[in-house]
């Protein structure tokens, strides 16, 4: 008998022997296990390999247009990942990419010697190095593994050795079968396979509420895996991953594991607890998130205008007791976001029930009001919405068309010749200067050249609370 009527004969027996019902199902279950054992054998000799990616978020709150999230000028990511598990060592290529042409690109390794987090563009953390953890290797080769069919497959099989509960049934035209693991974390991970091929077609799981689809699957060098792979978080179609590259290797070059020159660590690691700073005669800055984001107070005699709501509930309700604390004969009367991304708006809430009036352009409230996760808080909220060049309590607010959002604005404190902006601008912590700048920020520093703008202070929403006119036009000079 030839190759071929073999593999066929086997496949009609298999589905005899799961359709039939002369058969228990602890027996059928150890066909099929055998059967998916066999298959998937070559999955156990890859021990070294490269795999890159292309992973593509369908966020509408991280879009330029909430409305179309899909469209192509939204972001993506290319991914990377050199593993060798013998040695136990990792290399890691990061490069994301988001409306705007905002590029944020990492490198990261862990060897023998050491475990390196570094930021290739400066755009995020500047010159700084950061230690990684000791389970470095272990999460990134679990990283990895989340997007190849057969490396999910295996744990599934892996399950199956240490005796976890599992459950099998088909369908009933005898085409798919499904194995319902749960693991020892009580997690259940729902497998769906194409009978005649073994080959993996759907992996839900209740870890993280998610649907995983595999499609297209290619044979290389005689490894099998599904090259694009789309996922679905709350039943929503939440990423579209596709398998660039995967290949089996020698080994990790030893050049990869060099930090370039000028990289250092930090002397000292340090946690900075949030706090309220006077930084002029009634402008005050409450860093938040370790110095991550930055929210700018202006008192207007008993009553304040506050600028940044980010990420939750939890950090807006912490700024706001150290606000009462600092302030308790004061009220907040308004509360300016810049533009409808979820970690620029999803604070609100608080400010909301504590009786402020949300500040936006006609864009952003239009996004606000069909948030996800203000759906039964909406009708608390009241706006003003500004238009470009509107003064409101002595602070003018500029509304501009730009790449990373359909609209983003940003506050001018003519008085006291400061700028509160969101993502108009991404200059690390340390002030040095990024190999790559954005249209985005193009855009935002030639129009404040254009308005002659008088400057003492630039204060990002992101990282950095005091970038200079010097500062800024270096960067925009350099990048040319």
């Amino acid at each position: 008998m030839n190759l071929a009527k073999l593999k066929t004969t086997i496949t009609l027996i298999m589905v005899f022997l799961i359709s039939s019902l002369s058969y228990s199902q602890k027996d059928v279950k150890s066909v099929f296990f055998n059967k998916l054992k066999n298959k998937y054998m070559f999955a156990n000799d890859i021990k070294k390999y490269t795999v890159t990616y292309k992973f593509k978020s369908v966020n509408p709150w991280q879009s330029y247009d909430y409305k179309k999230p899909e469209d192509k000028n939204n972001g993506y990511g290319i991914y990377t990942i050199e593993i060798d598990s013998d040695k136990k060592v990792y290399f890691t290529h990061d490069r994301s990419q988001f409306p705007g042409n905002f590029v944020f690109e990492f490198k990261h390794f862990k060897n023998n010697k050491k475990a390196i987090f570094y930021d290739v563009n400066g755009v995020i953390s500047g010159k700084k190095l950061r230690n990684l953890r000791k389970n470095a290797f272990e999460n990134e080769k679990k990283r990895a593994g989340e997007v190849l069919s057969f490396v999910k497959v295996e744990d599934l099989l892996s399950g199956h050795k240490r005796g976890d509960d599992i459950k099998m049934k088909v369908n009933n035209n005898n085409t798919l079968v499904t194995i319902i693991h749960t693991t020892n974390e009580k997690i259940i991970n729902t497998y769906t396979f194409d009978i005649k091929s073994l080959k993996l077609v759907t992996l839900k799981s209740t870890e993280d509420d998610s649907v995983v689809n595999y499609k297209n699957y290619v044979t290389e060098n005689g490894i099998e895996y599904a090259k694009d792979l789309t996922i679905y978080k709350s039943k929503k179609l939440n990423a579209k991953v596709s398998i660039e590259n995967f290949e089996k290797t020698i080994g990790i070059s030893d050049s990869k594991f060099a930090v370039p020159f000028g990289y250092k660590l930090p002397l000292t690691k340090q946690t900075i607890s949030s706090k309220i700073t006077q930084i002029t005669n009634n402008i005050y800055l409450i860093n938040t998130t370790n110095n991550s984001r930055f929210i700018l107070l202006k008192i207007i005699d008993d009553q304040i205008m506050v600028f940044g709501a980010p990420l939750s509930d939890k950090i807006s309700n912490k700024v706001i007791g150290l606000i009462e604390d600092k302030f308790p004969a004061k009220s907040i009367k308004y509360v300016f976001v810049s533009h409808p991304h979820n970690d620029h708006i999803g604070g609100l809430v608080p400010y909301v029930k504590n009786g402020a009036t949300v500040i936006a352009d006609d864009y952003t409230v239009e996004a606000i009001k069909i948030f996800p996760n203000f759906k039964e808080t909406i009708n608390l909220f009241r706006f003003k919405t500004i238009k470009n060049r509107q003064i409101i309590d002595g602070v003018r607010f500029y509304v501009l068309e730009n790449e990373h959002s359909l609209k983003q604005s940003f506050a001018y404190l003519s008085d006291e010749e400061i700028i509160y902006e969101g993502d108009f601008l991404e200059v690390p912590a340390d002030n040095s200067i990024p190999s790559h700048i954005s249209n985005v920020e193009k855009q935002f520093i030639e129009f404040v050249r254009e308005e002659r703008l008088k400057i003492k202070r630039i204060v990002q929403h992101h990282r950095n609370s005091n970038v200079t006119v010097d500062v800024m036009n270096k960067y925009y000079d350099m990048n040319l």
